[in-house]
């Protein structure tokens, strides 16, 4: 088990309405900046998820929720704000 951290655009990464982030604009996110490949991030039902991230992860992740216009929330519920 372990814990997560999101990028969604929605009030509560949980929410079952809003915005979803789509696949197309996350690959376009990705063709952008090829380093992301190296991240451990991945689309999930219209957010970007990452699995106990570090640190720098976390950093990297405020970067492509600034791109997308979404925000990076853990499990439960804190913002990670830069």
């Amino acid at each position: 088990m372990g814990y997560d951290v999101h990028i969604t655009r929605r009030e509560n990464w949980w929410d079952e309405e809003g915005q979803d982030i789509s696949v197309a604009e996350w690959e376009a996110v990705v063709a952008a900046d090829p380093g992301l490949g190296a991240v451990p991030l991945w689309w999930n039902v219209g957010r970007i998820v990452s699995k106990n991230p570090s640190d720098a992860v976390i950093t990297r992740m405020r970067e492509v929720a600034k791109a997308l216009g979404a925000r990076v929330q853990g499990d439960d519920g804190e913002y990670y704000d830069a």
